[in-house]
């Protein structure tokens, strides 16, 4: 080896690989054979000369296979802790520079393990192997945990990373929405929380419950609204009879599965996870301003010639004339009450999480709080949320866990009395020419103009009127599992929910038309809600051979009482004491109290088997005993089946593995049941009343409702159909399921003759059909060293079809269910235009004359009567869909999630009220579009006073029935994560920073804020709309830290 020492003072020249040693100041290089550069330098603190010797990287190269040798094109080929790295070509080849033979490259394949190979001169041949990771996923099936790769039933599992993608989710629901195929979450309304509606495989039922049942942490019948998002780590959703019937009578609308984090076991994080939000009016729908409402006036008192409007009538001098019209009519004010009703919501979200653990213990504990203004002006939810979780291996044969839940929610109901003068509504409806003040600083009013419907304005409204709602909630849960064998465990648990509901309302003795009258209302309601439960189970499993058993046999005991309270008073002297004082009001309103319990015991089993990881088999039986059930009906059991067969793991399969890398067939069939059809339908139930005898009023009982005790559960069987198929190892992921599902013995209320003087008794009769398809896309489309695209598209149709409903007619809010038909259509007259003048006398033979709204005679008998109506759409879309996609450069991540409904149907109510021919409120601003003798083009009837004739204005009206398909960009985040070796020196393990914008673009036809609504019950009104809270964009900046 040739030792030289350097020392000229400057230049580059080439030099050998070397290794080096300083010896008193002089810096000895020891040479090799490659060529080297150095850089000399002249010091004068040291009063020597010496150079910095920099080495020229070398070329690595090789070649990177999959486990059969096939080369691997597009591999990532990384050099460990560093940034360089490059990807292979086709044939699997690549080259890499590196500082020297010593470096470590990193070597990754979408589906294949990441493997370590430290550089050489030499080529490399790396070969890699399949990731079998995403194949021995668990999933958490009733009463256990099962492989993906070997589930046979219908379920979708979400993350709890997915669940809180927009960080503003209040509640588990609406983080679930377009995460999973089959599982409708119609974000209702605007406000914080989203009033949400879930419908698993469409509705099943029309008198009975149509949610899903909920289970947190094994805790069955929890409510999910009292678990923060982010403590939840995973959600499986459970939608065929295979996985469901092992809930039996409450798994008819399918099962939602919510398990929550836990602590790591020799691992300490601290997480910190707050977000600061700004939510505005998407858009405003196109309502008249000032001079539009004042000519809608105008024509309307003209439709009788020489008429005039009060503003326009020198004779007309009503009190506020002055103070709102100049000398010529024009208005003084001209009032967006969109915009003054509105607010930007500012809202805050905090999580703080501790988890750690050592080898026989684990522990998480988690603080949240949340408080979400909405866009109404003083609409808001508040959540505080204290959860933790223990696992301890106390012996070698038992673990115990325990987890306990507490919270409090508050929120502000601006929208209750959905019909009645609530603030929404006013919003919508308020004159524009009126002030929200006047210089007195009294309240506008709409009664204000003479002859128009006289309410407050919605900013006094939303300023005076308070309906707090809320409730405490605690939910607390001890498991301990017993290792009786090596392959033999006994499970036992209990649990606690306790929910303290409450609503305090006050409306003050100055509230035109909701409390004045009563000069003030306050009332205080309270509903506790207690459930006990205990789960014992044994639990087998073993492998022997190619043979895998998995089996359950257990019970179960429920345990449901809820009492209820409301009390009120009205006439106060003073607005000061609010729902505070109940005592300050001299008029005491009836007090109400209630106490209602039911019990539930069920026996259950379930035996799961697979030969050599190929065919797989299944079964499950449940036995529910319920309370709410008499005689021979008090039990109701419930059976399934379900099968399976991995194609890809046959010896014929192996040629084709390279491309499909996955297949598996399976099916189900089972039996589930409803039993939430009320407390007491089987028995006679009494009311308790007031009555006169001898001039006197006394106490009474009467007879309310007739009980039937022949009453049986209802009973959905499904058949599902699915496949589940993977291509290039994991690449591209597709899950396809079809599924039939008939709901027999419906719970049907029967009407009573009313001679009877009762309205009707339930009865088992009928049946309704479901029947759809559901397809589920992953795939990773690009998959670089730096750069990543990744997407999911889930797709999902049903069909709903009414079996048997005793040949009766149901009568929902503008539809119609009939035997034969679907749920949810929408049902009433198809409106033509207006009659037009050249058509008086055809008009006239229906009563009619020009100017009044022409309705389709499609029974042709010459009148508008019941045979002219028909189906008008559906409140169901045809289909359904979400659109994600992730692309990741680097430390940049940015996601975009889009939602589609196509074929769906609205009933628009607020249009119907606004746009009559006789409106006496605000109105939309196509109503200008209505006849006139120079425009008889139109589908608005001539304007006009409700004392003038009248035109026809159906509720089920086609003109009323309006186009609900919508794509909605539901979510765009953008978010940075920075680089771990620089949080080292900070004490940081993780750090991000991000920025979302939510529902920030809306694209639909409908004239409504948002097609996705219902102001009523969503299982068979869905898409009915009456003055709907409106949606928000929001921005939310968020920052994520890990300690």
């Amino acid at each position: 080896m040739k030792v030289q020492l350097y020392t000229k003072k400057a230049g580059l020249s080439p030099v050998s690989l070397f290794s080096y040693h300083c010896v008193f100041g002089l810096l000895l290089v020891c040479t090799a054979a490659a060529p080297a550069y150095s850089i000399s330098r002249n010091d004068s603190k040291t009063k020597f000369s010496f150079r910095i010797i920099a080495v020229a990287d070398i070329t690595v190269k090789g070649t990177v296979t999959d486990e059969k040798g096939q080369p691997l094109p597009g591999a990532s080929v990384k050099l460990k802790n560093a940034a360089a790295g490059t990807v292979t070509d086709t044939n699997g080849n690549f080259s890499l520079n590196v500082p020297d033979a010593g470096a470590v490259l990193q070597i990754s394949y979408t589906g294949y393990e990441l493997r370590e190979v430290t550089a050489s001169a030499t080529a490399l041949k790396v070969q890699l192997q399949p990731n079998n990771k995403v194949l021995s996923e668990v999933v958490v099936v009733g009463y256990g945990t099962s492989k993906k790769a070997n589930l046979t039933t219908a379920i979708s599992s979400v993350k709890g990373d997915a669940i809180t993608e927009r960080p503003t989710t209040l509640n588990v629901l609406q983080g679930l929405a377009g995460k999973a195929a089959g599982v409708n979450i119609m974000t209702n309304s605007g406000k914080p929380g989203g009033n949400p509606a879930v419908k698993i495989r469409g509705t099943g039922s029309i008198n009975s419950s149509n949610s899903p049942l909920y289970v947190v942490d094994g805790v069955v019948g929890a409510d999910p609204n009292s678990i923060d998002p982010s403590i939840v780590a995973s959600v499986d959703i459970y939608k065929d009879a295979g996985s469901t019937a092992i809930y039996g009578s409450r798994g008819a609308n399918g099962v939602i599965v919510i398990t929550t984090k836990t602590g790591n076991k020799n691992t300490s994080d601290i997480a910190f996870n707050n977000t600061v939000s700004f939510g505005t009016l998407q858009h405003e729908i196109d309502l008249l301003d000032a001079p539009g409402a004042l000519e809608m006036l105008r024509r309307e008192y003209d439709y009788v010639p020489g008429r005039l409007a009060p503003h326009l009538d020198p004779s007309s001098t009503f009190a506020r004339k002055n103070e709102l019209f100049n000398a010529d009519g024009t208005p003084k004010y001209n009032t967006d009450w969109q915009k003054e009703a509105t607010q930007t919501a500012i809202s805050h979200q905090h999580s703080l999480t501790f988890s750690g653990g050592k080898d026989d213990f684990s522990i998480l504990a988690n603080i949240s709080y949340k408080n979400n203004e909405g866009i109404m002006l003083n609409s808001y939810a508040k959540q505080i949320n204290g959860y933790i979780n223990v696992g301890w291996d106390v012996k070698p044969w038992l673990n115990l866990k325990a987890s306990l839940n507490v919270g409090g929610y508050q929120s502000n109901n601006i929208e209750g009395n959905t019909l009645g003068l609530n603030a929404v509504r006013e919003m919508y409806e308020f004159l524009p020419f009126m002030p929200v003040q006047y210089a007195d600083g009294t309240y506008s009013r709409k009664g204000d103009y003479p002859g128009e419907e006289d309410s407050e304005n919605p900013v006094k409204l939303l300023k005076n009127v308070k309906d707090v709602t809320g409730r405490i909630s605690t939910l607390g849960n001890i498991v301990g599992t017993f290792h009786l064998a090596k392959h033999l465990n006994f499970v036992s648990s209990f649990s606690g929910q306790l929910n303290s509901n409450y609503e305090n309302y006050f409306a003050g003795n100055d509230v035109f038309g909701v409390s004045q009258q009563q000069g003030g209302v306050a009332q205080r309601a309270n509903t506790l809600n207690s459930v006990w439960s205990n789960e014992d189970y044994f639990s087998y499993d073993n492998t022997f051979g190619k043979h895998h058993v998995n089996a359950i046999l257990g019970a179960s005991w429920y345990d449901y009482i809820t009492s209820a309270t409301k009390a009120g008073s009205e006439n106060f002297f003073d607005n000061t004491f609010s729902y505070n004082n109940l005592g300050a009001g001299t008029v005491i309103e009836t007090p109400f109290s209630s106490q209602i319990e039911n019990q539930l015991n069920s026996f259950y089993s379930r035996v799961n088997y697979d030969f050599d990881n190929k065919y797989l088999f299944g079964a499950s039986f449940r036995a529910d005993g319920s309370s709410k059930f008499r005689g021979d009906n008090l039990y109701g059991y419930f059976p399934a089946f379900n099968a399976g067969w991995r194609v890809s793991n046959e010896s014929f399969f192996e040629g084709l593995k390279s491309v499909i890398s996955d297949l598996k067939l399976r099916g189900s069939y089972g039996l589930v049941g409803n039993q939430e059809i009320g407390n007491y339908p089987t028995v006679s139930l009494y009311n308790s009343t007031q009555s006169i005898f001898n001039q006197t009023k006394s106490a009474a009982v009467t007879l309310s409702s007739f009980g039937n005790p022949d009453l049986k559960w209802e009973k959905s069987a499904q058949l599902d159909l699915g496949l589940d198929i993977a291509f290039l190892n994991g690449r591209i992921e597709l899950s396809g399921d079809y599924y039939n599902k008939v709901t027999k013995d419906l719970i049907y209320f029967v009407q009573q003759p009313a001679t009877t003087g009762y309205g009707g008794a339930y009865k088992n009769l009928g049946s309704i059909r479901n029947r759809g398809m559901e397809l589920t896309l992953n795939t990773q489309n690009i998959v670089g060293r730096d750069f990543k695209w990744n997407s999911s598209i889930n797709f999902s149709v049903n069909r709903s079809k009414v079996l048997d409903i005793n040949h009766d007619i149901i009568y929902p809010w503008g539809g119609r269910i009939i035997e034969g038909g679907p749920l949810n259509e929408f049902f009433g007259y198809v409106r033509e235009g207006v009659w037009t003048a050249d058509q008086a006398a055809e008009a006239a033979k229906f009563g009619r004359k020009p100017g009044d709204v022409r309705y389709a005679d499609l029974n042709n008998n010459g009148m508008k009567d019941a045979g002219d109506r028909t189906n008008l759409g559906n409140a169901m879309p045809k289909w359904e869909g979400n659109f994600t996609n992730t692309f990741t450069y680097k430390n940049i991540s940015l996601f975009v999630d889009l939602e589609a409904m196509y074929g769906n149907k609205l009933l628009n109510l607020t249009r119907f009220i606004m746009t009559g021919s006789t409106p006496n409120v605000n109105s939309y601003s196509e109503i200008l579009g209505a006849y006139t003798p120079q425009n008889q083009n139109s589908n608005i009837a001539q304007l006009r006073l409700s004392t003038d004739s009248f035109s026809d204005n159906e509720v089920a009206d086609s003109h009323y029935i309006e186009n609900g398909s919508f794509l909605r960009v539901r979510n765009i985040a953008l978010n940075y994560r920075f680089n771990k070796d620089l949080l080292k020196k900070i004490k940081l393990s993780n750090l991000s920073v991000g920025v979302n914008v939510e529902n920030a673009f809306l694209f639909t036809k409908y004239k409504g804020y948002d097609p996705e609504a219902t102001s009523f019950d969503a299982s068979l009104n869905q898409g009915v709309d009456v003055y709907q809270y409106p949606k928000p964009r929001t921005i939310a900046l968020s920052i994520n830290a890990n300690f």
